[in-house]
């Protein structure tokens, strides 16, 4: 007959037995959870890229044909050599996105080459160094045409396919951090990226459920062309100073906000404004500034 320690001890045993096997499922569950957030696969989905290129639209579509997604590159001239990544390789289309009926034509092509379009990232743009108050009034209009204008003709076109589609779409436009302060030099590109990001919202609004639009706010990215923009490495290296996170963004961190907005880990998130920027930019006081500690 068992004493009455030993069945406190049984009960014990068991109890422990049964925690140790619930801990054992729910680590398992909550694993495969997280395995299945990490593996995006875009097989058989269609991604359109403006810009695809070069730049930080080269490196999305690398990225996203390494997520084994079909994509179509929207570019005036036609790269020497296509970009290819895991054994995928990117369509060339091109298309001047300034002209209306270029979208058209292009729109058309992607339409009769594709089963759907499951994502359109409106990457191409920039804008040269220029004093607002010399330049002229062409120039202005053209920088707003491209950042701006462009990429809502881009999106209308595509949304017109997109709507009438079975699962929802993705609208990705890529913006910057000079949408949200003073850009001495880039007036024109500040206020078109500043109205990319309340077209985001808006558009978000007026297309949501059936489509998806979110922004992507980016900082200072290290390209091939960042030496001309930013001068010499040494004042890269100052830049980078003054970021919180120390170091310039590369094409790949944008590319990864591209692949996590345009998956189902992203399905309630619309009109939304990612900033990817490794934390903005010091405050320009605390560079002068000397506030005692308390």
């Amino acid at each position: 007959m068992k004493t009455i320690i030993q069945i406190y001890l049984q009960v014990i045993a068991d109890k422990k037995e049964k925690f140790v096997n619930f801990t054992y499922q729910f680590i398992i569950y909550n694993y495969s959870k997280l395995v299945k957030l990490r593996m995006i696969n875009l097989k058989n989905k269609s991604i359109v890229v403006t810009g695809g290129t070069r730049g930080i639209g080269a490196e999305i579509t690398k990225t996203f044909l390494r997520h084994n997604a079909e994509v179509f590159i929207l570019a005036r001239q036609k790269p020497k050599k296509l970009i290819q990544a895991k054994g995928n390789k990117a369509i060339f289309v091109e298309c001047d996105i300034r002209d209306i009926n270029s979208i058209d034509a292009a729109v058309k092509n992607i339409k009769t080459n594709t089963k759907s379009i499951d994502a359109l990232i409106n990457n191409a743009g920039g804008a040269p160094l220029v004093n607002s108050l010399t330049a002229s009034n062409r120039f202005h209009e053209a920088i707003i045409d491209l950042n701006l204008t462009a990429p809502l003709n881009v999106s209308q076109r595509f949304a017109k396919i997109m709507i009438k589609q079975k699962s929802v779409s993705n609208i990705i436009n890529i913006s910057s951090v000079t949408a949200n302060r003073p850009t001495p030099g880039s007036a024109a590109y500040g206020a078109a990226k500043g109205g990319l990001v309340n077209l985001t919202k808006t558009l978000a609004v007026e297309w949501a459920p059936r489509i998806r639009v979110n922004s992507i706010i980016t900082g200072y990215i290290e390209t091939e062309n960042s030496l001309v923009h930013y001068g010499s490495k040494k004042d890269m290296k100052a830049v980078a100073k003054t970021i919180p996170m120390k170091r310039m963004g590369t094409p790949e961190d944008i590319a990864s906000a591209c692949i996590f907005l345009s998956s189902v880990n992203s399905s309630w998130i619309t009109g939304t404004a990612i900033e990817v920027h490794g934390g903005g930019e010091s405050p320009a006081y605390l560079n002068s500034a000397k506030p005692k500690k308390s």
